[in-house]
């Protein structure tokens, strides 16, 4: 079902131009969240040998909603302006168990290569 397309009224592009950058600047801020917290993952994997425990994969996953949910604001496809003028989105898909190389049998290793 296609919505109308309707003619934009100025003050409410001066308003979206002003939220656009306030959230291309919060959009910055969430990518470098989001970078420390890659990095965070990464070495903790590689010191402990384990993956990430549950409450940073699920913040790490929350956050990447919210990044989404920020682009499609800035492109358009969102008319409701995200955080902090709505509540936090949902994740987009349920946090997954992980990377973990001993579940994998000999026989899914040689099916890989």
């Amino acid at each position: 079902m296609e919505e109308e397309e309707r003619e934009i009224e100025r003050s409410e592009t001066g308003i979206r131009i002003l939220l656009s950058l306030l959230f291309l600047i919060i959009a910055r801020v969430v990518e470098t969240v989001l970078f420390v917290v890659i990095l965070f993952e990464l070495l903790y994997a590689l010191i402990t040998k384990e993956p990430p425990g549950e409450r940073v994969r699920q913040f790490a996953n929350r956050t990447i909603s919210y990044f989404y949910r920020i682009g499609r604001f800035l492109t358009y496809n969102e008319h409701k302006a995200p955080f902090p003028f709505a509540e936090l989105p949902d994740e987009l898909e349920p946090t997954g168990s992980g990377y973990r190389a001993e579940e994998l049998s000999d026989e899914e290793l040689s099916d890989e290569e």
